[in-house]
């Protein structure tokens, strides 16, 4: 198809999806209407391997161990990143494949393996308790894994995780020490140490206690009334002093009770407050006059925004999430960030204005970065760390016809120092054929982005870049697969990663969720969930304008909403197994706002407090409102407690902006606050964030900050 006649068919589609039903008859169905692959591209083993691990099967039935398990080390050593199914929608690393394999050895076989692994395991255990290197002992685990030292790194990691505050962390190293076996007849699909000699009672006791000190307390008196059973005597030292572990541990649970909530940081650095995704800011209970306000560029907005957007204005799309750092507001935008105080919305430096860095757009006008033939809509975020602000700006278009305009210019990535009033630190284009999503994330040492290629079947991508200079160290591909545009549309895409415990969680919207190690990129698991395959891209459903949607991580639980499901997902972060999934009633829940007790809270249209428990199972524990309305208006936030749900309804002649105040817990409406009265011209409803005893909106044109009544 030459690009003249892809332009044409351009054209014709987006003519059709703003034209009236004439128009859309006689250009027919097949253009607007979409019916995707099934098939979701992953870096699977080849078939080389799999004919390996046959071989394996056919030694261990003859009983050929020593071939067997040379061969398993064999393709553990030589794994480079490929996925093997464990189960029909969850695949695991090769290494991690040969280790259950390993785990699962007869006796025997599996004592001659520790010959060979035990003496070089010995070295990296002794080598990083003293030092405290939990590389070295990450070696054990993830080379050594079945060998007699595994159990004891895994003790070890433990303890320096839960020293950290890592507890979800540290239950994973735990559990793994002693792992639910499962039925005789079904194969183990994650590698559990096959025979500890460690204490178990004092492995099950820190268990125990990892729930009381995250806050899981049904959790933790499920687990203790296990151990209870278990080891009713088992006597152990906590706190300095010898007890009963039992005791002890019911007598620290009934006092967590009466803990007091930690206290919110006053910043809030990154995209819904941190890098899990999942933070609630200082309480609010009313607000008054506005404070301040500052005019922001209007987005121009996808050719057919008005047909798919949920809880925002086609018109004016609310693109904008503010950051708070060191008592400066800072707004991230296509061409510029800006930084205001916080106090006063003035110029965070000097009286140049409040863009504190301004860049044309490479290879194009403004009027073109967003191309109208997109789907999609431009969003915009940021990530602060240490004093540098890590945002990606420029075009905003991440996939495109493979005979696109060549003149349409590229995002980038930039990296500002505050410390000098903004001066640009660095500035990294993508390869070609490449584009980075949203705002990457930081751990002080790298800079961690998620990445799309371009192609019929789109692809994710991470990349890892030095966050001093910007040079890349790794990247790795994550997935592949068919979108609605069908490699024939421009579409903009904001994937953001999640980080939590040095394990990266994406949500690639492309048929899978995966983890990956924060160290070299190493995927650890990908899992698979049911897309949705079909679609009228004249009436699209909901789901799809789920474009900032990153996984929100809970205490070990990972919380998904695809792009490409009408479905929100809670998976077991170690695994990667789907505990639980949501019906498809929640579609247009655009928003994770994060948990509150044992609910994942999401907003769009509407608002839904979901249960996050097993026994749960993704049940919708209220809704609101109940009947036809649907008012939602931005992403709302958690505060203190309370969610803070934007909306805007009409009211006789009138449309009135609010803000909605909810019990996170029971979801009882505990006030309404009226938006329009606080200022002229009138306060609109858009994206919230509580910050500095402040309250900031981002609506489609505008940043207010309204001042917070005590």
């Amino acid at each position: 198809m030459t690009l003249l006649h892809r332009s044409c068919l351009i054209a014709s589609l987006f003519g059709v999806l703003l034209g009236n039903a004439s128009a859309r008859a006689q250009l027919g169905p097949s253009l607007r209407q979409f019916e995707l692959a099934d098939s979701v591209q992953l870096d699977r083993a080849d078939n080389a391997v799999l004919a390996q691990l046959e071989r394996v099967k056919a030694f261990l039935a003859d009983k050929q161990w020593d071939e067997a398990v040379e061969t398993l080390r064999q393709i553990a050593q030589t794994a480079d990143g490929k996925l093997l199914g464990a189960t029909e929608w969850r695949y695991v690393s090769l290494r991690d494949y040969c280790h259950l394999q390993l785990a699962a050895l007869p006796p025997e076989a599996l004592k001659l393996y520790r010959a060979r692994v035990d003496a070089d395991a010995r070295k990296w255990y002794e080598e990083g308790v003293a030092k405290r290197d939990r590389r070295l002992l990450q070696s054990v685990v993830d080379q050594a894994f079945a060998g007699s030292w595994g159990d004891d790194a895994l003790l070890a990691l433990g303890e320096m995780a839960l020293e950290k505050g890592d507890y979800a962390a540290a239950r994973w190293h735990w559990e793994r020490i002693v792992p639910a076996r499962p039925p005789a007849d079904t194969p183990p699909t994650w590698p559990g140490y096959p025979d500890s000699d460690l204490d178990l009672a004092s492995v099950r006791a820190r268990l125990v206690l990892v729930s009381i000190l995250e806050g899981s307390s049904a959790r933790a008196r499920e687990e203790l009334a296990q151990f209870a059973r278990l080891h009713p005597q088992a006597k152990g030292r906590l706190a300095g002093r010898e007890v009963v572990h039992a005791e002890a541990l019911a007598e620290l649970l009934a006092e967590s009770a009466a803990w007091p909530p930690p206290k919110p940081s006053a910043d809030w650095p990154t995209f819904a407050g941190c890098g899990a995704r999942n933070r609630a800011a200082a309480r609010l209970i009313d607000v008054a006059e506005v404070a301040w306000r500052m005019p922001l560029p209007k987005v121009r907005p996808a050719l057919n925004a008005s047909l798919a957007s949920v809880a925002e204005d086609a018109d004016a799309p609310l693109s904008y999430h503010p950051l708070l750092w060191n008592g400066m507001v800072l707004v991230a935008g296509q061409m510029d960030v800006r930084a205001v105080r916080l106090s006063t919305g003035q110029p965070a430096w000097g009286s140049a204005g409040a863009a504190i860095y301004r860049d044309a757009l490479e290879g194009s006008s403004a009027e073109f970065a967003n191309p109208r033939e997109t789907l999609g809509t431009a969003r915009f975020t940021a990530t602060v760390y240490d004093g540098r602000l890590y945002a990606r700006m420029g075009a905003a278009v991440t996939s495109r016809p493979p005979e696109s305009l060549p003149t349409l210019g590229k995002g980038y990535l930039v990296c500002l120092d505050l410390a000098a009033e903004g001066r640009l630190a660095w500035k990294l284009a993508p390869e070609e054929g490449f584009a980075f999503e949203g705002a990457p994330l930081c751990d002080g040492a790298n800079v961690y982005a998620a990445m799309r290629r371009s192609d019929v079947r789109p692809q994710a991508h991470v990349a890892c870049l030095d966050a001093q200079t910007g040079r890349p160290r790794w990247r790795r591909f994550i997935a592949g697969a068919e979108t609605p545009a069908r490699g024939m549309l421009y579409e903009s895409t904001h994937a953001l990663l999640t980080l939590q415990g040095g394990v990266l969680y994406f949500n690639t919207n492309l048929g899978a969720v995966a983890a990956l190690s924060a160290d070299d990129g190493r995927v650890l698991w990908a899992t698979l969930y049911p897309r949705a395959r079909s679609g009228d891209l004249a009436q699209p459903a909901p789901h799809w304008q789920r474009d900032l949607t990153p996984c929100v991580f809970d205490r070990g639980t990972l919380l998904a909403a695809p792009a490409d499901s009408p479905r929100i997902f809670g998976l077991d972060a170690a695994t990667g197994q789907i505990v639980w999934q949501t019906g498809t009633q929640v579609e247009d829940a655009v928003h994770l706002l994060g948990t509150c007790g044992e609910q994942l809270i999401a907003g769009g249209r509407r608002l839904y407090w979901i249960g996050t428990q097993p026994e749960d199972k993704g049940r919708i524990r209220h809704v609101w409102p109940e009947g036809d309305a649907r008012p939602g208006f931005g992403r709302g936030v958690l505060a203190g407690g309370l969610v803070l749900f934007p909306t805007r309804e009409k009211l006789g002649d009138r449309v009135m902006h609010r803000i909605h105040l909810f019990d996170g817990q029971t979801a009882e409406l505990k006030k309404v606050i009226d938006l329009d009265f606080r200022g002229k011209p009138p306060v609109a409803a858009g994206n919230l964030l509580v910050a500095g005893g402040q309250l900031l909106i981002a609506t489609g044109n505008e940043l207010i900050c309204l001042k917070i009544r005590d």
